[in-house]
């Protein structure tokens, strides 16, 4: 018999305390909270764009994708939307003027807090819209139709992404530390740009979407890719659970399978020989 011993803390986010320690207890206690990247070596053709270095948010166990729970309900962004987290990369890190992307991954899942289980689509066609940033080439010389395709943001559905694959999240000068906006709206309305405007009625629950982190800079042959890009990151927005519901979502996603049947015996073959 194979168990897996497994200890699951109340407190979401377990780390080493350091500078950059923030506390983030329940599901309902985000607050305005950033996501720490790390370059290694920093600022240096091969470098590794590295999320959560010091494991301050929950992984999933069997590929180490880090999870990242924020709240359509704090007080940032208004009825449905957030702009946590942050993404926040420090001195040195990059050189100034190069670019942080995002690049869209997957499909969303929508955890039903009735079946306590997650769902590869939500109930009433919601979406989850991430409002990056229109790219400055777009923005200095595009057309008013490709500057309106980056400026209504990347959309995911149960069915995949619709709008730009990839979204800028902000140029590094001496630093980066970016609050986008994600939006959270039903079949029927439309996250606007205003924070005021209304999204409809989506569904209780929580969303959960895939991204991953990446530079367009070059290397210094000027032909390469300078940065690996990262690791996906998974972003959960809780949209009006209670603390347990939205644990038990957390909790569904980082707990491995626990096989507790009993060995069973070896098939075997038994020949008979007759006289």
């Amino acid at each position: 018999m194979r168990k897996f011993l497994f200890i699951f803390l109340s407190v979401i986010v377990l780390f080493i305390p350091n500078v950059n320690a923030q506390i983030i207890s329940s599901c309902e206690d985000f607050g305005h909270f950033d996501l720490f990247i790390d370059i290694d070596p920093p600022a240096e053709d091969g470098g590794r764009i590295i999320i959560d270095r010091d494991q301050q948010f929950p992984r999933v166990p069997t590929t180490g994708t880090t999870i990242v729970p924020a709240d359509f309900g704090d007080f940032a962004g208004g009825p449905h939307r957030t702009d946590d987290p942050g993404w926040v990369i420090n001195t040195g890190g990059f050189e100034d003027d190069e670019l942080l992307w995002f690049r869209a991954l997957g499909a969303m899942q929508f955890w039903d807090r009735d079946q306590q289980r997650w769902l590869n689509a939500p109930p009433n066609g919601e979406r989850v819209r991430y409002f990056g940033i229109v790219p400055p080439d777009i923005q200095l010389v595009g057309t008013d139709e490709e500057r309106e395709f980056y400026s209504n943001g990347t959309i995911w559905t149960g069915n995949g992404f619709q709008g730009p694959v990839e979204g800028l999240i902000e140029p590094y000068v001496g630093g980066l530390h970016a609050h986008l906006d994600f939006c959270l709206e039903d079949s029927d309305e439309r996250c606007g740009e205003q924070s005021s405007a209304p999204t409809g009625s989506p569904a209780v629950g929580a969303y959960l979407i895939e991204m991953q982190l990446f530079s367009t800079a070059l290397a210094s042959n000027g032909l390469q890719q300078k940065y690996f890009d990262s690791n996906p990151v998974k972003v959960m927005l809780n949209n009006g659970l209670l603390v347990d519901d939205c644990n038990a979502a957390i909790e569904a996603l980082v707990l491995p399978v626990v096989d507790d049947s009993s060995p069973q015996p070896a098939a075997g073959v038994l020949i008979m020989s007759g006289p």
